[in-house]
């Protein structure tokens, strides 16, 4: 988990407080509890959420002047709804609503996808068993076949076994790892340019920092 910068939303009239598009996140989803709503779109002016991105819905709130009361609880700070509401309008070419759903989560708990950054191969038994005797286990193997070999004059024959081994942390499970990260990336680069021109928060002002996009490389 990494450390979040605690952040205030501006007041009044003063300047928006600048923030990073991840920070934004976890400001909404974290402290402020934001919730995603994949309905807004459609209850609000019944379009098919799929065709349209965040920026129709910013658009739509800039227009209308207002939010949709969601009723029955603490509402978020009005930003917050916002950036909630962006990410649930996510584009399909950008994740769509699981991409939506896991930013979410992320942000919540303050964390960035787990590309494994202390994975090593592993390669280990598929099976293991113990030895009740002493306590302990070792690893499983299997009967593959049988061999003869003279020994003192006379035909004797032993039973070949083998231990099937299987690796972990291998390098194509590392790949989908990093391959999330970067779907991750990019979809916050999505929302980060999707406020940068078209503006909707009124206490913030994103700016272009983005977390590292590929950390296995620095």
């Amino acid at each position: 988990m990494m450390a979040v910068r605690h952040i205030q939303p501006a007041r009044g009239s003063a300047a928006a407080t600048p923030v990073s598009i991840q920070e934004l996140l976890e400001w909404a989803f974290r402290s402020e509890c934001a919730q995603l709503d994949f309905d807004e779109i459609r209850a609000s002016s019944g379009a098919n959420m799929q065709s349209y991105g965040a920026e129709y819905l910013l658009m739509q709130r800039q227009l209308l002047g207002c939010k949709i009361d969601g009723g029955g609880r603490s509402e978020p700070h009005p930003d917050a709804e916002i950036v909630a509401s962006a990410v649930a309008a996510l584009p399909v070419s950008h994740g769509g609503r699981p991409m939506a759903i896991r930013i979410a989560e992320l942000a919540r708990a303050g964390m960035v996808p787990d590309w494994a950054p202390e994975a090593r191969m592993v390669c280990e038994p598929v099976q293991w068993q113990s030895q009740l005797k002493h306590g302990r286990r070792h690893a499983k193997t299997v009967a593959v076949g049988k061999e003869r070999y003279v020994y003192r004059g006379r035909l004797r024959e032993y039973e070949v076994r083998l231990c099937p081994v299987r690796f972990r942390n291998d390098a194509a499970y590392l790949a989908s790892l990093r391959r999330e990260y970067l779907l991750w990336w990019g979809a916050l680069r999505e929302l980060r340019e999707t406020f940068r021109v078209y503006g909707g928060l009124s206490a913030f002002a994103v700016t272009e920092a983005m977390p590292v996009m590929k950390p296995w490389v620095c």
